[in-house]
């Protein structure tokens, strides 16, 4: 899907980062905002290459935060580099300096200190002015900070796991673990996957050779009463571990044994999950 607005923050600025998503899909503007925006499959770096490329603009919500964000300086100058329009949403007092001085234009500032919420009417505008798509009445939450600060915008999202979770409710649950475990290199996931594939091919077996009269169907019904068993239990573990296996997949996987990135992404996603 292609988003128009790219939201770029320090996560210690999360709580507005996530008011400002909302205030702006509220109005019918996508965004892209990490780390909801980040899918399965592919490495972390390119998501966030890919989510800049493919929008419009890029939203900054400035701070000291930002400014010390080493991630926060490579999302602006990537997309200095594409030629995007980012518009400074300022939280703070501080100015920009080094790098960000020079990517950050000064009309395209927004002064949101102390107040942010004061200025999420000119925001909407100023975004969907720049997106060619401008409202000239913004709808406007005036309790959206309060809801932010609550967490109500920041609930773990299963949906881009959408297909495991239609296997695990299905008998084909130990292609779906087997599937999570070995994409985000989860050993516990990935051993339950390979232990629940034996019943599995016990009821398939009992089944095809009970059909044909060779046994009775009692070797197919225990058989078949284990994988149910493994196929409760099953569903139940991912759901006690989705949090984890989704912050592995879609953050960690990318890492490798790059253990300076490794715990640098721990220090900037970490609290966010």
């Amino acid at each position: 899907m292609v988003h128009e607005v790219f939201i770029s923050y320090s996560t210690k600025d999360k709580i507005t980062a996530d008011a400002i998503c909302h205030v702006l899909e509220e109005n019918k503007i996508r965004c892209w905002i990490a780390p909801r925006n980040i899918s399965s499959g592919k490495p972390y770096a390119e998501e966030i290459v890919d989510g800049i490329k493919t929008s419009k603009i890029v939203v900054l919500v400035f701070s000291s935060n930002s400014q010390a964000s080493k991630f926060v300086n490579n999302e602006i100058n990537l997309a200095f580099s594409n030629s995007k329009p980012i518009l400074s949403f300022k939280i703070d007092e501080s100015m920009p300096k080094d790098d960000l001085k020079y990517f950050l234009k000064v009309g395209h500032w927004l002064e949101a200190y102390p107040q942010p919420e004061n200025v999420f009417e000119t925001l909407v505008k100023d975004v969907s002015r720049l997106i060619g798509d401008e409202k000239s009445n913004p709808i406007i939450d005036s309790n959206v900070m309060e809801k932010a600060r609550n967490g109500e915008f920041n609930k773990i999202s299963v949906k881009n796991e959408w297909k495991s979770l239609i296997f695990l409710a299905t008998p084909l649950y130990s292609l779906a673990l087997l599937y999570m475990g070995i994409s985000a290199k989860m050993k516990k996931i990935t051993l339950q996957g390979a232990i629940s594939v034996v019943p599995l091919l016990m009821a398939i077996f009992f089944y095809f050779i009970g059909s044909r009269g060779i046994y009775n169907l009692l070797e197919f019904g225990i058989s078949s009463l284990f994988m149910f068993i493994l196929w409760i239990v099953a569903i139940i573990f991912f759901i006690l571990n989705r949090k984890e296996y989704l912050f592995r997949k879609s953050v960690l996987k990318s890492v490798g044994d790059d253990d300076n990135l490794f715990d640098s992404l721990i220090d900037e996603y970490g609290e966010t999950l």
